[in-house]
C-alpha cells in the first residue's frame, strides 16, 4: 500500500470539497447581499412613503387648526356683534319706559290701560 499516494488523494478530496464549500459559500454570500439590497431599497421606498404621508398629515393638521382658528374668530366677532345688538336693544328698552311723575294724575290710567280697544 502506498501511502502517499493515498495521502494525496485524501488531500485532493479535500481540496475539491473545500472548493466546492468556498463556492457554495460564495454563492450564499452573493445571494445573501442581493436580498440586503433589496431589502435597503424597499425600506427606504417605505421609509419615504412614511415620511411623506407624516408631511401630508402635519400639513392637515395645520390647515384644520387654522380652519378651526378662524372659526373662532369668526364666532367671537358674531358673538361681539350679538352682545351689541343686546346692549342695544336693551338701552332702547329703557329708555321707551314712560313713568307717570304724578301719581295723582286722574288721566293717568286712562293713559296706561293695557288695551286701547275700548
Amino acid at each position: 500500500m502506498n501511502y502517499a499516494m493515498e495521502l494525496e488523494q485524501i488531500f485532493g478530496e479535500h481540496a475539491r470539497r473545500t472548493r466546492i464549500l468556498h463556492q457554495e459559500l460564495d454563492e450564499i454570500n452573493r445571494a445573501t447581499a442581493d436580498r440586503d439590497r433589496d431589502h435597503a431599497e424597499r425600506r427606504a421606498a417605505g421609509l419615504e412613503r412614511v415620511l411623506a404621508q407624516a408631511e401630508e398629515d402635519e400639513k392637515a393638521r395645520v390647515a384644520a387648526e387654522q380652519r378651526q382658528a378662524e372659526l373662532d374668530r369668526l364666532e367671537a366677532e358674531a358673538q361681539e356683534q350679538r352682545d351689541a345688538i343686546a346692549r342695544a336693544a336693551a338701552a332702547r328698552r329703557a329708555n321707551d319706559v314712560v313713568a307717570p311723575y304724578d301719581d295723582d294724575d286722574p288721566e293717568a290710567e286712562y293713559y296706561q290701560r293695557k288695551s286701547w280697544l275700548v
